[in-house]
């Protein structure tokens, strides 16, 4: 049995190697197999002639004469300029008016890819298959419009790209007729690309993500699906009522979104893949969003129109609006987005009457404290009333350290005797949970809102949307943390209160590199918190220094011989009825 064995490995391990031998002979004789996109070999030879002309057509892209040929038109508007080329009928450029945008490095281009074949607005036609080196007659229509033309593989493809009625809008418009003598079946695909260098995506452990990293959205049947770089590793497919698919990064959008749902697209696509730069390390991410409309049978000389919105900007809450197809969906807001786009919108209306977007910051701050005061008032009381107790807790909380049982039990008592509900203390939370969603909306919308964009407020602070270069402001908000700490009597056992002490440092060491408008916020509250504070013991410093006027009072007209000195006053000769009414006798004149 054990020499059978021996003869069944011997033969396993003659096999392996003699499939080794062939192998190696065939690398060395034949070559290595080809690779993708292996020009030639084996995999060329198998190739079908649709491939082997798709193949002919990229090699043919970049080649120089072709080169030389290209041509530009643009489309001018107030918000952008945007340049339209001729080689693939993509946008070139789409560059931003408005200067508080751009900053040193000029205007800001919205479009990041440089390679004609992942320039936004390029479309396909599977079915036809546009040649990879297809070159689009330009006709400059007006400063608003352009018109293109393609005409090839039996069929006739005319675009129009023209602005929109609002800012950062682009319509295209695709009319495609049949030349052939056959019925073509063909649908229309729209895409757009977004480039993210890896060294643009790197950010603080604690503060925001980088402006630079970027997401991939759908928006479909009223869900908006939110894909990250490494989600779209593999890609993403939604089909349904498609509203919009975008790439987005925090301030800055490229949106595609079909006109209506009756000739709406069925499907909307998401991915990404590395882009490398000769190193092993991936140089950068390539995004790409598309949307494919429904198939449609041409019959000869037979055409059909598609359009779809183009939104290539910033995410401005008022453009996004006014573009309409759900698109202000692509600022996120988290849960609390209803509130958050009503400070957008409030925030945008002070600034407007004050000029400045700092001070339109504080005023927002002063307002919502205001809005709240009836909340934290009411928190203030309640801690206030428990807070007298302080002694007593210290004693019940020595004398009962190790026996929790008792220790509640006492607490209760002591809260019966002094006539407090135990549910004060729930009462001094609550107003702080109720605050808790506006303070959520307030960060999102702060640190989200495009409008503080490269704005300055005063002195050093140039950029809103960037952190403080000096940490003025997170440390000015640490130090008044703990100054609050200080002021605050608090109830809480040494250990706890121990812990405490250290969130001045997380939360400043948080703030270092958030925004600066954020930091504004922040600093603005704590400054308004204190100061509600200090006027709440005052006033219940001079409402404890009433009641002790008014017991002392109580008690002076209790004294003994208050009665006869008031008896004496009426002159004698009157009688005046006992306040006792317990002694049964009456006084005779």
């Amino acid at each position: 049995m054990q020499g059978e064995n021996q003869r069944s490995l011997t033969t396993m391990l003659l096999v392996a190697g003699a499939f080794l031998a062939v192998y190696y002979a065939a690398n060395s004789f034949f070559g290595e197999p080809a690779r993708d996109g292996d020009q030639g070999g084996a995999e060329q030879a198998q190739a079908s002639p649709e491939q082997r002309a798709r193949r002919d057509a990229e090699a043919r892209r970049d080649a120089p004469d072709r080169q030389a040929r290209r041509r530009t038109a643009t489309i001018t508007t107030d918000a952008m300029v945007v340049t339209i080329d001729s080689l693939g009928g993509g946008l070139r450029e789409a560059r931003l008016s408005d200067p508080h945008f751009g900053g040193e490095a000029g205007p800001v281009d919205v479009v990041s890819t440089s390679r004609e074949e992942y320039q936004p607005l390029r479309i396909d036609l599977p079915g036809v298959e546009i040649p990879a080196d297809a070159e689009w007659a330009l006709e400059q229509e007006s400063p608003t419009s352009v018109r293109m033309r393609w005409e090839g593989r039996g069929v006739s493809v005319v675009r129009r790209i023209a602005a929109g009625d609002g800012p950062f809008q682009l319509w295209q418009t695709v009319r495609v007729r049949n030349l052939s003598a056959a019925e073509k079946d063909l649908r229309l695909r729209v895409s757009t690309w977004h480039y993210v260098p890896r060294s643009a995506e790197g950010g603080s452990m604690f503060g925001q993500r980088s402006p630079a990293i970027s997401q991939g959205l759908c928006r479909h049947d009223e869900e908006t699906e939110r894909k990250t770089r490494q989600d779209l590793a593999t890609r993403h497919g939604y089909r349904g009522a498609i509203d919009f698919v975008a790439v987005e990064n925090v301030y800055f959008v490229q949106a595609l979104a079909p006109e209506g749902p009756a000739v709406g697209a069925e499907f909307c696509g998401m991915q990404t893949s590395d882009v490398f730069a000769g190193a092993e390390e991936p140089d950068g991410t390539l995004f790409e969003a598309s949307l494919v409309y429904p198939s449609v049978g041409l019959a000869p000389g037979a055409e059909h129109t598609w359009r779809t919105l183009a939104f290539l900007g910033p995410k401005s809450p008022a453009a996004l609006e006014r573009a309409g197809h759900a698109l202000p969906e692509v600022v996120n807001l988290g849960t609390f987005a209803v509130i958050a786009r009503a400070f957008a919108a409030l925030l945008t209306f002070i600034q407007g009457h004050v000029g400045n977007w700092g001070i339109a910051i504080i005023i927002l701050t002063l307002m919502v404290r205001l809005a709240l005061f009836p909340l934290t008032d009411r928190s203030f009381r309640s801690m206030a009333q428990i807070r007298k107790l302080k002694p007593e807790m210290d004693e019940i909380n020595a004398r009962f350290a190790d026996d929790a049982e008792k220790k509640n039990a006492a607490v209760m008592d002591l809260y019966r005797k002094h006539g407090i509900n135990p549910l004060a203390q729930l009462g001094g939370c609550l107003p702080v949970l109720l605050q808790m969603p506006v303070f959520f909306a307030l960060y999102t919308s702060l640190s989200t809102n495009v409008e503080l964009y490269h704005r300055p407020f005063a002195l050093w602070w140039s950029d809103l949307s960037a952190p403080d270069p000096f940490f003025v402001l997170p440390l000015a908000l640490g130090g008044l943390m703990y100054l609050q700490q200080k002021i605050t009597p608090t109830n809480m056992d040494p250990a706890q209160a121990r812990m405490m002490q250290f969130m001045p440092v997380i939360v400043t060491t948080f703030m270092l590199f958030l925004p600066a408008g954020l930091c504004l916020y922040m600093l603005t509250n704590s400054v308004l918190g204190i100061s509600q504070q200090k006027l709440n013991e005052w006033r219940l410093s001079r409402e404890s220094a009433a009641a002790v006027a008014v017991d002392s009072g109580a008690q002076a007209g209790n004294a003994p011989g208050a009665d006869d000195s008031k008896d004496t006053s009426q002159g004698g000769g009157g009688t005046k009825a006992s306040p006792s009414r317990g002694t049964g006798r009456s006084r005779r004149g």
